[in-house]
C-alpha cells in the first residue's frame, strides 16, 4: 500500500484537544466571570465544578452535532446555556457566543502536540509525501493552533483546510473533494487520519479515501465502513504509517 497524500484531522489527532479544552474553558470562565467580582453568584462557583458540568453537557450533546442535527453554533450554545442553568447563573442571549469567542482566542495557548508528531511529519515531508490538515472549525482559531503547534514547518498554509473557509464540514464528501482541490497533483493514494468515526472515518471512506481511525477517546463504530487501521495512540499510528510506507523510523 502506498499513499502520496496524507491528511490529518487537528483536534485530538495531532494534539490532545481534551487537555487544551479543559484548561482554556476554565481560564475563560475565570477571566470573564470571576476576575474582580465578589459578592455575586459567579464568585461562589468552583471553576472546576463548572467545567465538569460543561464537559458533561459537551459530551451529552455531541451526537446531535456529529450527526448533523445541530450546527456547531447550536451545539455550543446549548452546552453553555444548560451549564449556566445547572448553576442557577444569570444567562442572557448572546452570552454563549461571547464565551466561545473568548475561548477561541486563548485555546491555542494551551495546545501541546502529541509525542512523535514532529518526527513523523519530518520523515514524511522528506519522503516527498503531500501533507495536509482537514478540520472543522473557524479559520482564525484553527490557523492559530496550527501556528502555535509549529505545524506550519511541515504543512503549508494552503494545505490547512478549515470548514469555515471551505463552506462545508466533515463528514460531507464535498469537504474532502475541496481538500483535494487545494492539494494539487495526483489524487490517487490518499489517506485521512482522524479521531471521530462519524466525521473522519465515515466521511473519508465514503469520499473515496483510505482512513486510519485514531481512536483516542474510545469511540464505538457506528457504520460498516472499513478503515485501513485503528489505533489508540498517535505513536501507534506513526509506527503504522512508517511501517506501511516502508520508511525507517
Amino acid at each position: 500500500m502506498y499513499w502520496n497524500t496524507i491528511c490529518f484531522d487537528l483536534d485530538n489527532t495531532l494534539f490532545s484537544h481534551e487537555d487544551a479544552f479543559e484548561q482554556a474553558v476554565q481560564h475563560t470562565f475565570y477571566t470573564m466571570y470571576q476576575t474582580n467580582r465578589t459578592g455575586d453568584p459567579f464568585a461562589e462557583v468552583d471553576v472546576k465544578d463548572w467545567f465538569r458540568t460543561f464537559k458533561y453537557h459537551s459530551d451529552l450533546f455531541w451526537d446531535y452535532y456529529e450527526q448533523n442535527d445541530w450546527t456547531h453554533d447550536e451545539y455550543r450554545r446549548k452546552r453553555f446555556d444548560e451549564t449556566m442553568e445547572a448553576f442557577s447563573l444569570p444567562c442572557q442571549k448572546g452570552d454563549a457566543e461571547r464565551f466561545h469567542e473568548q475561548y477561541e482566542k486563548v485555546v491555542a495557548d494551551f495546545c501541546v502536540p502529541f509525542e512523535g508528531v514532529y518526527h513523523l511529519l519530518d520523515r514524511l515531508q522528506k519522503e516527498g509525501i503531500r501533507l495536509g490538515i482537514i478540520t472543522n472549525g473557524r479559520k482564525v482559531t484553527q490557523r492559530e493552533k496550527w501556528k502555535k503547534l509549529h505545524l506550519d514547518t511541515y504543512i503549508p498554509e494552503p494545505h490547512l483546510i478549515v470548514s469555515e473557509e471551505a463552506a462545508v464540514e466533515k463528514p460531507k464528501r464535498e469537504m474532502f473533494d475541496y481538500a483535494l482541490q487545494q492539494l494539487p497533483g495526483e489524487t490517487a493514494g490518499c489517506v485521512f487520519i482522524g479521531d471521530s468515526w462519524e466525521l473522519d472515518v465515515k466521511g473519508a471512506v465514503q469520499a473515496g479515501w483510505d482512513a486510519v481511525f485514531l481512536n483516542t477517546r474510545g469511540e464505538q463504530r457506528t457504520t460498516d465502513d472499513s478503515p485501513a487501521a485503528e489505533h489508540e495512540s498517535f505513536q501507534e499510528t506513526a509506527h503504522y504509517l512508517l511501517r506501511t510506507l516502508r520508511l525507517k523510523g
